[in-house]
């Protein structure tokens, strides 16, 4: 009985430090939101002001936000952020949540993020060695700085899925979610 306890806090302990990383990586990404607002701000006052509109604005928004919105996804997952129906998911046991929560981790979350990270690497690659640019601007920035977001964006993923894997195995143990603020503690 004890021996399983203590299995319990330090998966539990694992799952705390891999729910670190996607905090640390949210706290960090959430600072893209600066340049890409500075850089849309600038746009609007140089186009509707001076009549004189920039190259690079428009293309440094949509890497940006690309890179903002895939870097925090794993943030997101941390934070119970994603899209669910609630009004069915609050209801049950928690139990229950657990199944419906590690079946969707294992069946879709962690293989598509495993793709994302595999492919997005040689996506990320290729454009790093051809030092490919995108030939859809007058500007043509290189590519392989947001096409880098792909493949970390999987590792983050995987590494925050398997911390919400952790956490719905020791709800199905106990019945009970386990509150995060205890663990360090124990």
């Amino acid at each position: 009985r004890q021996r399983f306890a203590e299995r319990q806090v330090s998966s539990l302990r694992i799952a705390l430090a891999l729910d670190h990383v996607a905090r640390s990586s949210g706290r960090v990404v959430a600072w893209l939101i600066v340049p890409m607002v500075a850089s849309l701000c600038y746009e609007v006052v140089a186009r509707y002001l001076f009549n004189a509109p920039t190259q690079w604005a428009y293309d440094m928004t949509f890497m940006l936000y690309g890179t903002f919105f895939m870097l925090g996804a794993a943030f997101t997952l941390q934070r119970k952020g994603h899209v669910r129906t609630d009004s069915l998911y609050a209801n049950w046991p928690p139990r229950r949540q657990a199944v419906v929560d590690l079946s969707g981790h294992l069946l879709m979350l962690l293989p598509f993020a495993g793709v994302l990270l595999f492919v997005g690497w040689g996506y990320f690659v290729k454009a790093y060695v051809t030092n490919e640019t995108f030939v859809s601007s007058s500007w043509q920035p290189i590519t392989w700085p947001f096409k880098l977001a792909m493949p970390v964006t999987g590792l983050l993923l995987l590494i925050q899925g398997f911390s919400e894997c952790l956490k719905c195995v020791h709800t199905l143990r106990t019945g009970q979610w386990p509150d995060v603020r205890t663990i360090a503690t124990e």
